[in-house]
């Protein structure tokens, strides 16, 4: 069946994008939360959590000043940099967030801090910055939604922390985000949509998302390799 995308909107296009195309990712987070070792994933997957949004902040710093720079030839800049700056006071401090519930779980800032991110993880974030710098910031909102597009329900947050014995403390921000992704995501579906994107424009968004999920993917399946060792 052949869809009228003319007739379909640009955040309900990427949305059945993500249905399809990312569903490695769907398959890795059932295979990740189904793990019979699930509670010795929760803290391998905070600290991953802590490395992909440390770089959120900047991530969208980057974008802001590109548009900014741009906006004198380009109609799409000047509301990407008003949502870029109202989202990076949203997002501000969340990395510090994580690691203080990190903390509460016994783990060590300074070790964390000096521990370096798998490949992977710099692989998820840095192509971000390859599409803002060489091709247009418009990229991220591809990265954003797939990030924002799967908030964790308060019943598996406590599912978590039962199965992983962890105090309550430790899940405080990624509880925070199940509250407010949800809101985000509706804010990004409206900007979508009222943006005045041609179709290479939408399609660099929807590239950006697809491979935010495969990378991410990839990131879990490595977490579970490893603690299946």
């Amino acid at each position: 069946m052949t869809v009228d995308t003319n007739a379909v909107s640009h955040s309900q296009q990427l949305r059945a994008a993500l249905a399809t195309s990312g569903l490695p990712l769907t398959l890795m987070y059932s295979e990740f939360w189904g793990n019979d070792r699930v509670g010795e994933l929760v803290v391998p997957f905070l600290v991953l959590m802590h490395q992909v949004v440390r770089a959120s902040v900047p991530l969208m710093e980057a974008a802001s000043a590109k548009a900014a720079e741009t906006a004198p030839r380009d109609p799409l800049a000047a509301r990407l940099q008003a949502y870029m700056d109202a989202h990076i006071e949203e997002e501000r401090h969340h990395d510090t967030w994580i690691m203080e519930d990190l903390e509460s779980a016994g783990l060590d800032r300074d070790s964390l801090l000096a521990q370096t991110p798998d490949s992977q993880v710099a692989a998820l974030v840095g192509a971000q910055y390859y599409w803002i710098y060489h091709h247009h910031p418009i990229a991220l909102l591809g990265y954003i939604r797939l990030l924002e597009g799967k908030p964790p329900s308060a019943g598996h947050i406590e599912r978590l922390r039962q199965v992983s014995g962890l105090p309550e403390s430790t899940f405080r921000t990624y509880q925070l985000h199940g509250e407010l992704d949800p809101d985000h995501l509706q804010e990004f579906d409206t900007l979508l949509d009222a943006l005045d994107l041609n179709q290479e424009q939408f399609e660099l968004v929807r590239q950006s998302a697809v491979y935010t999920a495969h990378q991410l993917a990839n990131c879990l399946g490595t977490l579970i390799k490893r603690n299946s060792e």
